[in-house]
């Protein structure tokens, strides 16, 4: 972890070095490919194991409301997929954002729990 400032506020901000690596690891992380003029965003690398049982909990546990789970991850996540769903943006971008808030969540209670230790 690093402290730097912020390009916005100038206030010292944390910048979490694993995070994207972490990310990446479990498949969640997109790349950006550019040739020419198209540019595009696609998710390359990882665990395609990760990213389907990512998807699937997604799919089953929070985007079904009566089985949402209700704590304080459930309702952060549900909160974001009925807004975005409400939005309208197509279904398979509202899953993978997601589950990249998924594990950027999971990422930030791992190291709660290691620094605890």
């Amino acid at each position: 972890m690093k402290i730097r400032k912020g390009r916005k506020s100038g206030k010292p901000t944390k910048r979490y070095l694993w995070l994207r690596r972490f990310q990446k690891s479990l498949g969640l992380a997109p790349s950006l490919e550019a040739s020419g003029d198209k540019s595009k965003i696609k998710i390359v690398g990882g665990s395609d194991l990760c990213r389907i049982a990512f998807w699937q909990w997604v799919f089953t546990r929070i985007e079904v409301k009566r089985c949402r789970q209700y704590n304080e991850i459930g309702e952060i996540l549900g909160a974001q997929l009925d807004a975005e769903k409400a939005a309208g943006r197509p279904v398979r971008l509202v899953r993978s954002r997601i589950s990249a808030k998924a594990a950027k969540l999971l990422f930030k209670e791992l190291v709660k729990r290691i620094y605890l230790e």
